[in-house]
């Protein structure tokens, strides 16, 4: 089986209210978010936040993005 990683980047913005909300939600990932991204072949997500605007980054190591993301929903 051949697994071709792909790497991702997601940009989004915040409203100014709701940065330290979504600081603190993303603080501490509650474990059984952490087992679906996991097990959806998403490796080495991180989120990084400068003043409004979100960047995300991710590996991807499966076979069929589509069916992993529609999992993830």
């Amino acid at each position: 089986m051949l697994i071709i990683k792909r790497f991702y980047g997601q940009i989004g913005t915040l409203k100014e209210d709701k940065i330290d909300e979504y600081k603190q939600l993303h603080s501490n990932p509650w474990p059984d978010v952490l087992k679906v991204i996991s097990e959806c072949n998403l490796r080495n997500y991180s989120i990084f936040i400068h003043q409004c605007l979100v960047f995300s980054y991710f590996e991807y190591v499966g076979e069929n993005y589509e069916a992993d993301m529609k999992r993830m929903e």
